[in-house]
């Protein structure tokens, strides 16, 4: 595997690729996963590098080693629900991240008030200069991070706000009840790479690749009063959309309905 100009430690790398495999289904269930000799033969490293990485593996739950049988992938690296479909409507997805809320702890690391990127206030319709109520977590699964999220609420959504609160609760459900009402959501995903200070949350390399998912969250009136900013590293997060054909409205794919 090259070494040439990757931020990423070498086991990590590796790891990342391992990781890919196991929750794909690359190895069969009952069969061990190769040796790690066979491993660093086929990556091309040394088997301190291969058995870093499957340490880190079994860190996470991802494998388990059995004496005298071999290393086998584990029941739970296919099962994750943090990996099941979304489905495109609100409900679908207040479901999903109550289920990410069950599945991780979360860490309050600032709670404050302030401007927000110039990115964010343009897509809430607000002024660069607007003051917000600010707040940044990060989310542990299996004792590792896994997602670094940043808030922006209009402040007569977010004043009442404390600590304490979002260290044991769901944004959503906080600023539902502070007496708001979701009518809508707009999301957008995007590829992005770690800065110093996601780095430093995130525990991984300045330049590691994430995931960017920004949430904005709108009123009966249209009007944007929370954005959401979540930063997830590119090995421990996975995206699916369902999408159904509706009854009566096919349609070709040059733009012309049918008769």
């Amino acid at each position: 595997m090259s070494k040439a100009n990757s931020p990423t430690p070498l086991y990590h790398r590796i790891y990342a690729v391992m990781r890919e495999r196991i929750v794909n289904g690359y190895y069969p269930d009952g069969i061990p996963v190769p040796s790690e000799a066979e491993l660093s033969v086929s990556f091309g490293v040394s088997r301190i590098t291969m058995r870093k990485a499957m340490e880190m593996l079994s860190a996470e739950g991802l494998i388990t080693r059995m004496r005298g049988r071999g290393t086998f992938v584990t029941d739970r690296a296919q099962k994750s629900a943090l990996t099941r479909a979304v489905v495109s409507n609100i409900n679908g997805l207040f479901s999903y991240l109550n289920t990410v809320g069950q599945s991780t702890r979360l860490k309050v690391v600032s709670l404050d008030r302030g401007e927000a990127p110039p990115r964010i206030c343009a897509q809430m319709g607000i002024a660069p200069t607007a003051e917000l109520v600010r707040s940044v977590r990060v989310r542990d699964l299996d004792k590792r991070p896994y997602s670094l999220s940043m808030a922006y609420l209009l402040p007569e959504v977010g004043a009442g706000l404390t600590r304490d609160d979002l260290a044991t609760t769901n944004m959503i459900d906080l600023v539902q009840r502070e007496g708001a009402v979701v009518e809508q959501v707009e999301q957008v995903l995007t590829a992005t790479l770690a800065d110093e200070y996601a780095a430093q949350l995130l525990q991984v390399p300045i330049g590691a690749p994430l995931m960017r998912v920004n949430r904005f969250f709108f009123n009966d009136r249209m009007v944007a009063f929370y954005a959401a900013e979540i930063l997830y590293c590119a090995d421990r997060y996975e995206y699916r959309v369902s999408l159904k054909r509706e009854q009566g409205k096919d349609f070709l794919l040059d733009g012309s309905q049918p008769g």
